[in-house]
């Protein structure tokens, strides 16, 4: 899990399998970061970018939950889903609740 932050927004950059241990031992991280980000900022975004998880299970969708929570629907958003994941936040509501969107499809060279 890697951190960056542009302005305003507050980037969390995941990696492979985001299973339940992985999530158990990033959240207390990733909580901590969140707070330390929004300390003393008034607006504030959050997105996850999923560009490079292969994997990932209901605690995931867990800290999605939490974070999406403290900023909100227009504050909060995951970005760069394979479809394979899509499908997991679609099947499990979290595409009517929060921005969940599908990687850009690559242009191959022929």
């Amino acid at each position: 899990m890697q951190f960056f932050e542009i302005e305003n927004t507050l980037v969390c950059l995941f990696s492979g399998r985001l299973d339940e241990r992985i999530c158990s031992e990033v959240e207390h991280d990733l909580l901590q970061r969140v707070s330390e980000f929004k300390k003393d900022r008034e607006e504030v975004h959050m997105n996850f970018d999923l560009s490079e998880v292969s994997f990932i299970s209901s605690p995931f969708l867990r800290l999605c939950l939490i974070c999406f929570k403290q900023f909100g629907k227009d504050h909060f958003s995951v970005k760069n889903v394979s479809a394979n994941i899509y499908q997991v936040f679609h099947i499990s509501g979290f595409t009517d609740m929060m921005h969940v969107t599908l990687t850009a499809p690559q242009e191959h060279d022929s």
